[in-house]
């Protein structure tokens, strides 16, 4: 089982639209992402279900991992010249949160795009990005990269290059000893929160749903929010009748709530992976850089060190959709 993650609060921004198939999501253009003075890699503070200890100190700048020459040499110019632009919702502990000082970003998923850095000999400026900014900004050439815990699905690998760096499933979050009797093949007619654009709300979802139809029950009610702080208070509050989320998020957020939630059923164990503007001429370099990266014993290291063991990989695949 994973140790997991909550997604903080964010101020309210002006949603992107998605013009990729189906990943259409109503909006009006990307959010803001101006950085924050002071906060590393251009990141906005914000409160954080941080474990405690979980401080700026957890930033590792990986000072053993040393750059491939031949990797390096197959960057592009324009890259090693301004460095690499990371971005990731930070907002879910462990894989990409804040410290506890509010303007660190600490976790898996940090760790992974500095590291990945230095490996191909680039400096990585990592910016947070709410997640339905994500794909439209990588469209737009405005970011170089996202490591932030995309599925590879169909849809996006159609907009996207994606590289697998890491695996794991969804579960469902219930009240401490699931009162309702909640579980997974049991949420026809159920209140189900998840996060807008999550895999959950574009794909996990809608696919219950159709069995839901099949077996003449109704539908789940999605009950879409920003974030996985206000899925799981909307939880506590007896709102929903459960939280459907990627299992690292919410083994976090039950550590950091000890006796308030249960995690039953993970479902759909799969990759996640990078992400980078379709064609990219940066993902060549990004894919072997991860592979590189996956025979180093720092790769498995930053797994342990967040609770996540049991979500390595050991090949950098360009992923086809098929999760």
């Amino acid at each position: 089982m994973f140790a997991a993650l909550t997604r903080l609060t964010r101020p309210t921004v002006a949603m992107a639209v998605v013009t990729a198939g189906l990943l259409l999501v109503s909006g009006c253009s990307d959010p803001e992402t101006t950085p924050q003075a002071g906060a590393p890699g251009g990141a906005t503070g914000a409160a954080t279900d941080a474990a405690p200890g979980a401080g700026p100190e957890m930033l590792d700048d990986f000072a053993d991992v040393q750059k491939d020459e031949a990797i390096a040499a197959t960057v592009p110019a324009s890259v090693r010249d301004s460095g690499m632009t990371v971005v990731m919702n930070v907002s879910s502990a462990p894989s990409k949160f804040f410290a506890t000082d509010n303007s660190t970003i600490i976790g898996l998923n940090p760790d992974v795009a500095r590291a990945l850095g230095r490996v191909i000999g680039v400096d990585v400026k990592i910016q947070d990005v709410q997640f339905d900014g994500i794909i439209p900004g990588l469209q737009a050439k405005r970011y170089d990269l996202a490591v932030s815990s995309m599925a590879p699905s169909a849809d996006r690998v159609q907009v996207l290059d994606m590289i697998e760096y890491a695996s794991w499933g969804t579960s469902l979050a219930v009240k401490a000893g699931n009162p309702a009797n909640v579980r997974v093949d049991t949420m026809c007619g159920k209140k189900i929160a998840v996060q807008q654009g999550s895999i959950q709300n574009t794909k996990r979802i809608p696919e219950h749903n159709a069995k839901c139809k099949s077996a003449g029950q109704p539908d789940i009610e999605q009950v879409v929010l920003p974030d996985q702080t206000a899925a799981l208070l909307q939880l506590s509050t007896g709102r929903v009748d459960g939280v459907l989320a990627d299992t690292p998020v919410l083994g976090w957020a039950a550590k950091q709530r000890p006796g308030s939630i249960d995690l039953v059923d993970e479902i759909h164990k799969s990759p996640v992976a990078v992400a980078l503007p379709k064609g990219s001429e940066l993902t060549p370099a990004v894919q072997k850089g991860l592979q590189k990266l996956m025979g180093m014993p720092e790769y498995a290291q930053m797994f342990e060190k967040w609770g996540m063991s049991d979500a390595v990989l050991d090949k950098a695949t360009k992923a086809d959709g098929d999760s």
